[in-house]
């Protein structure tokens, strides 16, 4: 299912529709980091800002468009932003016999009562459910629309049963990041990927600028050494 946005003009329809799926993805977690401010995204608002959002699209597609080597080594790496910042699941951990999940526990991914008034309010869907321990159970709640799931898991916070919730997935370790600043109209734009060695995490980074027209220049690469795994991978 297509992302809400951004809309794609004539002259990107020849981009691949997995590339920009990503650079959707990544320009919703980027807008939602810089409008944080280093501040929770919890306490932001919970749709994604559009405009910002297609702004970062574009400043990444012009990278992938300018088809410099080294714009092509940081996408066929497939480094993107860390998925920290959620944007389209979470997960809660609820009693299992509260009440709103009287269906669940026959297993039917169903709920009933303010649960599923918020599903249906944001178009959300139980994909997957678990035993978390004797008394509790988890279930993943996704969205095929991009939200600031920081913000809108807190809405499920206060419900009968409701023990925790995750909004990123305890088990994947951040191993790539964008990172993107704006000075004087001109976009600073970093890949980053990083790796384990022994008790070291070791990072390299690849640096771009793109000005307001879409020109795109790479600046600097630097970092540890690229084990050779990491290359023919």
């Amino acid at each position: 299912m297509d992302m809400p946005y951004p809309n794609i003009g004539l002259e990107d329809q020849n981009t691949p529709k997995h590339i920009v799926r990503k650079l959707k993805r990544d320009a919703a977690r980027l807008a939602i980091r810089l409008n944080a401010q280093g501040d929770d995204p919890a306490l932001l608002q919970i749709q994604v800002p559009e405009k910002k959002a297609q702004e970062i699209f574009e400043i990444l597609l012009s990278i992938y468009n300018s088809k410099l080597k080294e714009a092509d080594t940081v996408f066929n790496a497939n480094l993107r932003v860390a998925t920290d910042i959620p944007i389209d699941k979470f997960w809660i951990i609820y009693n299992r016999n509260a009440e709103w999940a009287s269906d669940l526990a026959e297993g039917v991914s169903e709920v009933t009562g303010e649960m599923d008034d918020l599903l249906e309010e944001y178009d959300l869907f139980i994909t997957d459910k678990k035993s978390w321990d004797e008394q509790n159970d988890m279930i993943t709640i996704e969205s095929a629309k991009l939200y600031n799931m920081s913000a809108l898991a807190q809405k499920f916070g206060h419900l009968d049963g409701v023990d925790k919730i995750h909004t990123h997935d305890p088990d994947v370790s951040p191993d790539f990041d964008i990172d993107l600043n704006n000075k004087n109209g001109v976009w600073t734009v970093s890949f980053t990927r990083y790796w384990s060695s022994l008790q070291n995490t070791k990072s390299y980074k690849w640096t771009f600028k793109v000005t307001s027209e879409k020109a795109v220049e790479f600046v600097s690469s630097s970092g540890d050494e690229i084990p050779d795994w990491m290359k023919k991978g």
